[in-house]
């Protein structure tokens, strides 16, 4: 008899060192818990400061506000021939730039080529955008601060155009069309319109300068008395004429 009360006793020592070794165990963990909260708290507030030093924090960035002494271009077309040169001029003399392209011309190895060479940020953003699609124009236009427009997006093989004459007709006035109620409808009141690269024909002498003469073929479509593209330079003259405070300049390209 005298061993039960020692096997009892034993026994609470027992479950009391099971229940102590328990109460052990949990503090230890507790500890390694608290820290990983600690470790992501930290990381949480480095993330939040790193954010709020971005440009693009709260969802805007300095393409969509306009700055003194910065004008900012869009350039459509701008993974073109003639619209990445442009905007290579346009970066050399500190203007900021957007391109949109749809890239069923342009190269988009022109365009990470101009990233290459102007990397700092709020300099050049890319946008691919197809400008037939009026939701995507005005939208584009309602998250960019746009100063003024230099349009080069269009088709331009003129044997192309005599097969397909809707679709240029469509993507050389409808498209251009879509730009203009874009500018107007956000203020842009200044457009820059390429209006043909061939211009000057076969001259007598090179090389071509402003001086050199254009051919009478050419004359007569940029003066709006042949062609589709007269009919277009002549839809530009009218449009300029009704709006206040638009200017439309159109230039013939010969490439850089």
């Amino acid at each position: 008899m005298p061993t039960t009360p020692r096997s009892r006793s034993q026994a609470r020592t027992t479950r009391s060192w099971i229940l102590s070794g328990m109460d052990f165990g949990d503090t230890r963990r507790k500890p390694n818990f608290a820290g990983k909260i600690a470790v992501a708290a930290a990381l949480t507030v480095m993330c939040i400061l790193v954010l709020k030093q971005s440009p693009g924090f709260g969802g805007t960035s300095v393409f969509s506000r306009h700055e003194t002494g910065v004008t900012h271009v869009l350039v459509t077309g701008g993974a073109g021939y003639i619209g990445s040169h442009a905007t290579l001029r346009l970066l050399t003399d500190n203007y900021r730039v957007t391109i949109v392209d749809n890239l069923s011309r342009g190269n988009m190895g022109a365009v990470r080529a101009l990233q290459r060479l102007f990397p700092e940020p709020g300099r050049l953003q890319f946008i691919y955008t197809d400008l037939g699609d009026p939701k995507a124009v005005n939208k584009m236009f309602s998250e960019n601060a746009f100063d003024a427009v230099m349009h080069f997006a269009a088709v331009a093989y003129v044997g192309e155009s005599t097969q397909e004459p809707l679709r240029y007709y469509h993507n050389i006035t409808s498209n251009t069309l879509t730009v203009l109620e874009a500018m107007a409808a956000h203020n842009v009141k200044t457009l820059i319109y390429s209006s043909t690269c061939a211009t000057y024909g076969e001259p007598d002498t090179m090389p071509i300068v402003e001086t050199t003469p254009q051919t009478d073929t050419y004359q007569s479509i940029r003066e709006g008395k042949k062609d589709v593209r007269g009919h277009h330079s002549r839809f530009l003259k009218e449009i300029e004429h009704g709006c206040d405070d638009l200017k439309i300049l159109q230039c013939d390209w010969i490439g850089p």
